[in-house]
């Protein structure tokens, strides 16, 4: 075997276990790892009947502060101009999202208080689930 089929085959073999100088056998330690904020919201088939409807208008929400129980479904009707999304604070929650001139179901499965937002004119709502 030559000097550089030895090095391939090292750097290879190297490459393969991970060349990492950890004991954790290739995995990355939990410092490493990116904290991605788990979302308590989900879209789902709107129902005939969901707990709340909020619809946006040109400077407001119709609803702008309701209160449902965990596992209620709001419905949010996005009209032309007004795409809803999580407000950028710490009550809220990534999968609020509704782009212009939508409908869409949104299922809340945790506790908590959530803010949302046009995201044209910055109007604000609150869900407050129990």
């Amino acid at each position: 075997m030559t000097i550089r089929s030895s090095l391939a085959l090292s750097l290879l073999t190297l490459a393969a276990c991970g060349g990492g100088d950890d004991d954790s056998g290739g995995t990355p330690d939990a410092a490493s790892q990116v904290d991605a904020q788990v979302s308590t919201v989900m879209a789902v088939t709107c129902p005939a009947t969901p707990a709340e409807t909020i619809t946006t208008q040109s400077l407001s929400f119709d609803k702008p502060n309701v209160t449902i129980s965990r596992g209620a479904i709001v419905k949010f009707v996005s009209t032309a101009t007004h795409p809803i999304g999580p407000f950028a604070g710490a009550d809220t929650d990534p999968g609020i999202v509704v782009p212009e001139g939508q409908t869409k179901c949104l299922m809340f499965t945790a506790s908590g208080t959530f803010k949302f937002v046009c995201k044209v004119h910055s109007y604000l709502g609150t869900i407050t689930v129990n």
